[in-house]
């Protein structure tokens, strides 16, 4: 049986999910308390947690400010933070300080095992909408493309017409400095660093 302790300042939640709980057949209350103060100085006599849900808004220490504390005791021990909190900020303090899930309240408590038995596991357990979040910041953000000028379009052309730098710059009527200037522009916004790269990629139509 997977040894759970309970961490909520919420008498009626508390009272549900302990209930729930000590009816399960794959788990075992070892512990519930309705601030990390109390559930510290129980501690002691407790057997010791596989798992330990709690809240994040709680009276006195914090449920992220517990987390170090609650590993230093209970090393082995895995941590789920369950709270109304979806905000960015909270969720990613709770992973970085040591959390192993994040559940919402609105969870089911067959969820709510699930979450358990998971990080049991060793895996992660996250109401959907918290692994979004999640996915989405570790999510590589893709840089808008940069469309070219007109100008450098006509550069561009010249390139590909197969004029050299001088012959584009007295067909625009502009310095040779001035179209090494465009060209660098157009390297940088083609991520390409020659000449043939633009032209190829003019010919394929990628700009």
């Amino acid at each position: 049986m997977v040894k759970v302790a309970y961490v909520e300042d919420d008498p009626y939640l508390r009272d549900f999910i302990t209930e729930c709980i000590q009816h399960d057949k794959e788990l075992e209350l070892v512990g519930s308390a309705g601030s990390v103060e109390e559930f510290l100085e129980q501690a002691p006599i407790l057997k010791k947690p596989d798992v330990i849900l709690q809240d994040i808004s709680l009276p006195g220490m914090t449920g992220l400010e517990a987390i170090s504390h609650l590993k230093n005791m209970f090393p082995a021990a895995e941590i789920i933070m369950f709270t109304i909190h979806d905000d960015s900020e909270r969720i990613f303090k709770a992973f970085c300080a040591g959390a192993n899930g994040y559940l919402l309240k609105n969870t089911s408590f067959p969820k709510i095992k699930e979450g358990i038995l998971q990080v049991y596991r060793g895996e992660a357990a996250m109401t959907p909408s918290i692994a979004r979040k999640v996915i989405a910041y570790f999510k590589p953000e893709k840089k808008p493309k940069e469309e070219l000028t007109p100008r450098e379009l006509q550069i561009v052309q010249g390139m590909v017409d197969g004029l050299s730098y001088k012959m584009i710059a007295d067909k625009l009527m502009m310095s040779v400095n001035t179209v090494c200037y465009h060209v660098k522009n157009i390297y940088t916004k083609l991520q390409v660093n020659s000449k043939s790269e633009v032209v190829a990629k003019s010919l394929k139509g990628s700009l």
